[in-house]
């Protein structure tokens, strides 16, 4: 994902836990924050309950990428997070959300 979005021209950071995504987000400040839910430490949801306490999260959109799908599946579970994307859906679905967030990011 990280590689995408750089190829799609997006400033982006990587890292792979939540104590981490909470540190660099905290000086980044990013438009959009993907997390994975099944993160080690912090998980997603976890995470983002804390970057959305943030100032900067008021204008920031939060999409969890996950596989864990439930049938149905609990929204709830999902309630700070403006898109959900399992992990079979591909990169065009993030790049539609990047583009209906950031306009092009070209």
């Amino acid at each position: 994902m990280g590689a995408f979005l750089t190829m799609l021209g997006l400033d982006v950071r990587v890292v792979f836990s939540g104590r981490a995504a909470i540190d660099v987000a905290d000086a980044f400040q990013p438009r959009i924050v993907v997390l994975d839910i099944d993160m080690p430490g912090l998980d997603g949801f976890e995470t983002a309950r804390r970057l959305k306490g943030q100032s900067w999260a008021d204008n920031a959109i939060f999409v969890a990428h996950t596989g864990m799908w439930r049938e149905p599946r609990n929204e709830d579970m999902f309630a700070d997070f403006h898109h959900v994307l399992t992990k079979g859906e591909g990169c065009e679905a993030l790049e539609a959300i990047v583009r209906r967030h950031c306009g092009s990011p070209d």
